[in-house]
Protein backbone atom coordinates (compact mmCIF):
# COMPACT_ATOMS: atom_id res chain seq x y z
CA UNK A 1 0.00 0.00 0.00
CA UNK A 2 1.11 3.61 -1.07
CA UNK A 3 0.16 5.21 2.27
CA UNK A 4 2.47 2.75 4.34
CA UNK A 5 5.79 3.08 2.36
CA UNK A 6 5.10 6.61 3.17
CA UNK A 7 4.56 6.23 6.71
CA UNK A 8 7.78 3.77 6.66
CA UNK A 9 10.00 6.08 5.12
CA UNK A 10 8.50 8.34 7.74
CA UNK A 11 8.98 6.66 10.43
CA UNK A 12 12.75 5.12 9.30
CA UNK A 13 13.66 8.78 9.13
CA UNK A 14 14.26 8.28 13.39
CA UNK A 15 16.98 5.59 12.30
CA UNK A 16 19.64 7.52 13.45
CA UNK A 17 18.13 7.94 17.06
CA UNK A 18 18.51 5.18 19.51
CA UNK A 19 17.58 4.16 23.35
CA UNK A 20 17.95 2.02 25.76
CA UNK A 21 15.53 -0.24 27.97
CA UNK A 22 16.24 -2.66 30.74
CA UNK A 23 18.77 -4.64 29.26
CA UNK A 24 17.85 -4.29 25.58
CA UNK A 25 19.69 -1.68 23.19
CA UNK A 26 16.79 -0.01 20.64
CA UNK A 27 17.52 0.93 17.29
CA UNK A 28 14.28 2.79 15.27
CA UNK A 29 14.80 0.75 12.25
CA UNK A 30 15.40 -3.19 13.83
CA UNK A 31 14.93 -2.83 17.72
CA UNK A 32 15.97 -6.06 19.62
CA UNK A 33 13.67 -5.13 22.60
CA UNK A 34 10.57 -6.15 23.94
CA UNK A 35 7.82 -7.88 22.32
CA UNK A 36 4.38 -7.10 23.43
CA UNK A 37 1.64 -9.32 22.95
CA UNK A 38 -1.16 -6.94 24.03
CA UNK A 39 -1.24 -4.56 21.00
CA UNK A 40 -4.82 -3.40 20.36
CA UNK A 41 -5.15 -2.20 16.09
CA UNK A 42 -7.91 -0.82 14.61
CA UNK A 43 -9.22 -3.07 11.69
CA UNK A 44 -12.56 -1.47 9.45
CA UNK A 45 -15.45 -1.30 10.41
CA UNK A 46 -14.37 -1.61 14.53
CA UNK A 47 -16.86 -1.07 17.11
CA UNK A 48 -18.17 2.68 17.52
CA UNK A 49 -16.82 1.95 21.19
CA UNK A 50 -13.81 0.69 20.49
CA UNK A 51 -13.15 2.80 17.52
CA UNK A 52 -13.17 5.88 19.60
CA UNK A 53 -10.84 4.82 21.91
CA UNK A 54 -8.57 4.01 19.44
CA UNK A 55 -9.20 7.19 17.43
CA UNK A 56 -5.35 8.29 17.45
CA UNK A 57 -4.14 4.76 16.01
CA UNK A 58 -2.12 4.49 12.77
CA UNK A 59 0.92 1.85 12.19
CA UNK A 60 3.15 4.92 11.96
CA UNK A 61 2.42 6.34 15.13
CA UNK A 62 2.87 3.13 17.15
CA UNK A 63 5.74 2.06 15.18
CA UNK A 64 7.09 5.48 16.61
CA UNK A 65 5.93 4.97 20.08
CA UNK A 66 7.65 1.43 19.97
CA UNK A 67 11.00 2.79 19.22
CA UNK A 68 10.47 6.13 21.40
CA UNK A 69 9.50 3.17 24.57
CA UNK A 70 12.29 0.26 23.44
CA UNK A 71 9.52 -2.03 22.33
CA UNK A 72 10.94 -4.37 19.11
CA UNK A 73 7.09 -5.43 18.04
CA UNK A 74 3.53 -5.32 18.98
CA UNK A 75 1.63 -8.63 17.70
CA UNK A 76 -2.08 -7.17 17.11
CA UNK A 77 -5.30 -7.94 18.43
CA UNK A 78 -8.06 -6.81 15.66
CA UNK A 79 -10.43 -7.45 18.64
CA UNK A 80 -13.28 -9.85 19.14
CA UNK A 81 -16.40 -10.27 16.68
CA UNK A 82 -19.74 -9.43 19.26
CA UNK A 83 -22.44 -8.95 16.95
CA UNK A 84 -23.96 -10.85 14.01
CA UNK A 85 -24.80 -14.29 12.54
CA UNK A 86 -22.44 -16.67 11.81
CA UNK A 87 -21.82 -15.14 8.11
CA UNK A 88 -21.49 -11.77 9.09
CA UNK A 89 -19.28 -12.92 11.93
CA UNK A 90 -16.98 -14.44 9.76
CA UNK A 91 -17.06 -11.60 7.11
CA UNK A 92 -16.13 -9.15 9.67
CA UNK A 93 -13.39 -11.32 10.92
CA UNK A 94 -12.29 -12.34 7.58
CA UNK A 95 -11.91 -8.40 6.51
CA UNK A 96 -10.04 -8.13 10.08
CA UNK A 97 -7.73 -10.87 9.77
CA UNK A 98 -6.75 -9.45 6.22
CA UNK A 99 -6.26 -6.31 7.90
CA UNK A 100 -3.45 -7.31 10.11
CA UNK A 101 -2.20 -9.53 7.71
CA UNK A 102 -1.37 -5.94 5.69
CA UNK A 103 0.52 -4.98 8.70
CA UNK A 104 2.51 -7.73 8.73
CA UNK A 105 3.64 -7.26 4.86
CA UNK A 106 3.87 -3.18 5.10
CA UNK A 107 5.51 -3.62 8.16
CA UNK A 108 7.51 -6.61 8.60
CA UNK A 109 9.01 -7.38 11.90
CA UNK A 110 7.29 -4.89 13.83
CA UNK A 111 3.77 -6.21 13.73
CA UNK A 112 2.26 -9.56 14.44
CA UNK A 113 -1.56 -10.90 14.24
CA UNK A 114 -3.38 -12.89 17.27
CA UNK A 115 -6.65 -13.39 14.35
CA UNK A 116 -9.90 -13.11 15.46
CA UNK A 117 -12.64 -15.70 15.38
CA UNK A 118 -16.53 -15.49 14.57
CA UNK A 119 -17.14 -17.91 17.70
CA UNK A 120 -19.27 -18.80 19.03
CA UNK A 121 -20.16 -20.46 15.64
CA UNK A 122 -18.24 -23.41 15.47
CA UNK A 123 -18.27 -23.74 11.73
CA UNK A 124 -17.10 -20.66 10.67
CA UNK A 125 -14.69 -20.61 13.20
CA UNK A 126 -12.80 -23.82 12.28
CA UNK A 127 -12.36 -22.28 8.66
CA UNK A 128 -11.24 -19.04 9.89
CA UNK A 129 -8.58 -21.06 11.89
CA UNK A 130 -6.87 -22.77 8.93
CA UNK A 131 -7.30 -19.81 7.54
CA UNK A 132 -5.72 -17.52 9.38
CA UNK A 133 -2.88 -19.84 9.60
CA UNK A 134 -2.20 -21.21 6.24
CA UNK A 135 -2.87 -17.99 4.45
CA UNK A 136 -2.37 -14.99 6.77
CA UNK A 137 0.50 -16.86 8.39
CA UNK A 138 -0.90 -15.34 12.06
CA UNK A 139 0.77 -15.79 14.86
CA UNK A 140 -2.19 -17.44 16.72
CA UNK A 141 -5.61 -16.07 17.73
CA UNK A 142 -7.57 -14.00 20.21
CA UNK A 143 -10.63 -14.63 21.89
CA UNK A 144 -13.03 -13.14 24.26
CA UNK A 145 -13.33 -14.67 28.13
CA UNK A 146 -17.28 -15.44 26.62
CA UNK A 147 -19.24 -15.91 24.34
CA UNK A 148 -23.35 -15.17 24.95
CA UNK A 149 -23.11 -17.54 28.36
CA UNK A 150 -20.58 -19.65 27.33
CA UNK A 151 -17.23 -19.58 28.88
CA UNK A 152 -14.24 -20.93 27.15
CA UNK A 153 -13.97 -24.08 28.94
CA UNK A 154 -17.97 -24.75 27.49
CA UNK A 155 -18.19 -28.42 26.05
CA UNK A 156 -19.67 -26.86 22.46
CA UNK A 157 -16.22 -25.24 21.79
CA UNK A 158 -14.77 -29.04 21.91
CA UNK A 159 -14.58 -28.53 18.47
CA UNK A 160 -12.20 -25.89 18.24
CA UNK A 161 -10.47 -26.98 20.86
CA UNK A 162 -9.62 -29.72 19.19
CA UNK A 163 -8.78 -28.04 16.10
CA UNK A 164 -6.43 -25.34 17.79
CA UNK A 165 -4.68 -28.53 19.42
CA UNK A 166 -4.09 -30.33 16.20
CA UNK A 167 -2.55 -26.79 15.14
CA UNK A 168 -0.89 -26.47 18.58
CA UNK A 169 -2.04 -22.89 18.69
CA UNK A 170 -1.38 -19.93 20.88
CA UNK A 171 -4.51 -18.43 21.97
CA UNK A 172 -4.55 -15.10 23.47
CA UNK A 173 -7.50 -14.77 25.70
CA UNK A 174 -8.86 -11.01 26.38
CA UNK A 175 -11.71 -10.13 28.96
CA UNK A 176 -14.65 -8.11 28.10
CA UNK A 177 -18.47 -7.55 29.42
CA UNK A 178 -20.49 -10.95 30.31
CA UNK A 179 -24.00 -11.74 29.93
CA UNK A 180 -24.32 -12.01 33.62
CA UNK A 181 -22.56 -9.30 34.74
CA UNK A 182 -22.59 -5.92 32.45
CA UNK A 183 -22.05 -2.66 33.92
CA UNK A 184 -25.84 -1.84 34.10
CA UNK A 185 -26.44 -4.62 36.14
CA UNK A 186 -23.96 -3.66 38.66
CA UNK A 187 -25.18 -1.42 41.71
CA UNK A 188 -21.69 -0.54 42.57
CA UNK A 189 -21.28 1.35 38.86
CA UNK A 190 -20.60 4.84 39.01
CA UNK A 191 -20.26 7.55 36.10
CA UNK A 192 -16.99 6.73 35.03
CA UNK A 193 -16.58 3.35 35.96
CA UNK A 194 -17.22 0.34 32.78
CA UNK A 195 -16.84 -3.36 33.06
CA UNK A 196 -12.82 -3.31 32.56
CA UNK A 197 -12.57 -1.55 36.00
CA UNK A 198 -13.99 -4.65 38.13
CA UNK A 199 -16.00 -7.36 36.04
CA UNK A 200 -12.85 -8.13 33.17
CA UNK A 201 -10.27 -9.52 35.97
CA UNK A 202 -13.26 -11.10 37.31
CA UNK A 203 -14.45 -12.68 34.14
CA UNK A 204 -10.95 -13.75 33.37
CA UNK A 205 -10.70 -16.07 36.48
CA UNK A 206 -14.27 -17.77 35.25
CA UNK A 207 -13.09 -18.40 32.18
CA UNK A 208 -9.91 -20.02 33.41
CA UNK A 209 -12.07 -21.84 36.35
CA UNK A 210 -14.12 -23.12 33.72
CA UNK A 211 -11.14 -24.22 31.27
CA UNK A 212 -9.63 -25.75 33.97
CA UNK A 213 -12.78 -27.91 35.71
CA UNK A 214 -13.89 -28.90 32.07
CA UNK A 215 -11.31 -30.76 31.60
CA UNK A 216 -9.94 -28.57 28.78
CA UNK A 217 -6.68 -28.09 29.65
CA UNK A 218 -5.70 -31.71 30.12
CA UNK A 219 -7.57 -32.93 27.27
CA UNK A 220 -6.15 -30.20 24.43
CA UNK A 221 -2.73 -30.24 25.97
CA UNK A 222 -1.15 -28.08 22.89
CA UNK A 223 -2.80 -24.85 22.97
CA UNK A 224 -0.55 -22.52 24.57
CA UNK A 225 -3.26 -20.13 26.47
CA UNK A 226 -2.11 -16.22 27.04
CA UNK A 227 -4.30 -14.77 29.29
CA UNK A 228 -4.08 -11.00 29.60
CA UNK A 229 -3.72 -8.47 32.84
CA UNK A 230 -1.84 -10.87 34.72
CA UNK A 231 -4.80 -13.27 34.84
CA UNK A 232 -7.18 -10.89 36.56
CA UNK A 233 -7.77 -12.12 40.04
CA UNK A 234 -7.26 -15.43 39.36
CA UNK A 235 -3.59 -15.95 41.24
CA UNK A 236 -4.81 -14.60 44.28
CA UNK A 237 -7.82 -17.10 44.18
CA UNK A 238 -5.48 -20.24 43.82
CA UNK A 239 -4.39 -21.00 47.60
CA UNK A 240 -7.66 -19.89 48.32
CA UNK A 241 -9.22 -22.90 46.13
CA UNK A 242 -6.50 -25.17 47.67
CA UNK A 243 -7.74 -24.35 51.04
CA UNK A 244 -11.08 -26.31 50.52
CA UNK A 245 -9.48 -29.64 50.93
CA UNK A 246 -9.39 -28.65 54.53
CA UNK A 247 -13.49 -28.01 54.62
CA UNK A 248 -15.51 -31.75 54.70
CA UNK A 249 -17.85 -30.91 52.30
CA UNK A 250 -15.00 -30.53 49.48
CA UNK A 251 -11.91 -32.55 50.83
CA UNK A 252 -8.41 -33.76 49.05
CA UNK A 253 -10.61 -36.27 47.02
CA UNK A 254 -13.36 -33.17 45.72
CA UNK A 255 -10.84 -31.12 44.79
CA UNK A 256 -9.02 -33.74 43.12
CA UNK A 257 -11.93 -34.84 41.18
CA UNK A 258 -11.75 -31.31 39.78
CA UNK A 259 -8.20 -31.13 39.13
CA UNK A 260 -6.41 -34.10 38.52
CA UNK A 261 -3.43 -33.47 38.35
CA UNK A 262 -3.15 -30.27 40.64
CA UNK A 263 -4.21 -27.12 40.62
CA UNK A 264 -0.96 -25.85 40.77
CA UNK A 265 -0.12 -28.27 37.81
CA UNK A 266 -3.52 -26.99 35.90
CA UNK A 267 -2.52 -23.08 36.07
CA UNK A 268 1.30 -23.19 35.65
CA UNK A 269 0.18 -24.77 31.98
CA UNK A 270 -0.95 -21.02 31.09
CA UNK A 271 0.77 -17.89 29.80
CA UNK A 272 0.39 -14.61 31.43
CA UNK A 273 1.52 -10.99 30.20
CA UNK A 274 1.50 -7.98 32.67
CA UNK A 275 -0.09 -5.31 30.95
CA UNK A 276 -1.82 -3.28 33.56
CA UNK A 277 -0.65 -5.83 36.46
CA UNK A 278 3.22 -4.74 36.57
CA UNK A 279 2.36 -3.37 40.59
CA UNK A 280 4.40 -6.37 42.58
CA UNK A 281 0.94 -7.06 44.71
CA UNK A 282 -0.25 -8.50 41.08
CA UNK A 283 3.32 -9.43 39.45
CA UNK A 284 4.80 -10.89 42.53
CA UNK A 285 1.45 -12.87 43.11
CA UNK A 286 1.42 -14.61 39.24
CA UNK A 287 5.25 -15.01 39.55
CA UNK A 288 4.69 -17.28 43.06
CA UNK A 289 2.72 -19.76 40.58
CA UNK A 290 4.21 -20.07 37.39
CA UNK A 291 7.72 -20.00 36.03
CA UNK A 292 9.26 -16.67 34.26
CA UNK A 293 9.23 -18.99 30.79
CA UNK A 294 5.57 -18.64 31.22
CA UNK A 295 5.37 -15.30 31.33
CA UNK A 296 5.49 -11.91 29.17
CA UNK A 297 4.93 -8.38 28.35
CA UNK A 298 2.24 -7.10 27.32
CA UNK A 299 1.41 -3.19 27.07
CA UNK A 300 -2.89 -2.78 26.56
CA UNK A 301 -1.77 0.06 24.10
CA UNK A 302 -3.02 1.98 22.92
CA UNK A 303 -6.07 2.18 25.03
CA UNK A 304 -3.12 2.89 27.60
CA UNK A 305 0.49 4.87 26.36
CA UNK A 306 2.54 2.59 25.94
CA UNK A 307 5.07 3.98 28.51
CA UNK A 308 2.72 3.00 31.24
CA UNK A 309 3.47 -0.45 30.27
CA UNK A 310 7.41 -0.44 29.95
CA UNK A 311 7.91 2.33 33.03
CA UNK A 312 5.93 -0.48 34.81
CA UNK A 313 7.88 -3.44 33.53
CA UNK A 314 11.58 -1.32 34.25
CA UNK A 315 9.97 -1.30 37.93
CA UNK A 316 9.47 -4.76 38.53
CA UNK A 317 11.74 -6.41 40.76
CA UNK A 318 13.32 -8.68 37.70
CA UNK A 319 17.31 -9.92 37.60
CA UNK A 320 18.63 -9.61 33.98
CA UNK A 321 18.42 -12.94 32.95
CA UNK A 322 14.18 -12.76 34.17
CA UNK A 323 13.62 -9.72 32.19
CA UNK A 324 15.60 -11.19 29.27
CA UNK A 325 13.14 -14.19 29.76
CA UNK A 326 9.73 -12.27 30.08
CA UNK A 327 10.76 -9.71 27.63
CA UNK A 328 11.37 -11.59 24.64
CA UNK A 329 12.60 -15.08 25.01
CA UNK A 330 8.78 -16.66 26.42
CA UNK A 331 7.56 -15.62 22.95
CA UNK A 332 10.20 -16.68 20.79
CA UNK A 333 9.63 -19.98 22.89
CA UNK A 334 6.14 -19.90 21.93
CA UNK A 335 6.26 -18.66 18.32
CA UNK A 336 10.00 -19.20 16.96
CA UNK A 337 10.01 -16.51 14.16
CA UNK A 338 9.99 -14.06 16.75
CA UNK A 339 13.04 -15.27 17.89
Amino acid sequence: MATGIIDRRAVLGLAGASLVFGTFPVSATSAPGLIDVHHHIRPPGAPEGLAKLMAAWSPAGAVADMDRCGVAAGIGYPGPVLSGDAAAKAATARKWNEFGAGLMRDWPRRFGLFASLPLPFVDATLAEIDYALDVLHADGFGVATSYGDAWLGDPTFAPVHAKLDRRSAVVFVHPHDAACCTPAKMTYNAPIMDGSWMEWPINTARTIMSLMVSGTLRNYPRIRWIFAHGGGVMPLLIERIKGLAAWPAVGDAGLKSLFPDGIDAEFGRLYFEGAQAYAEPNFGAVRTLVRDDHLLFGSDYPIFPLDHATDGFAATKLDRAARAQIGRRTVASLLPRWA
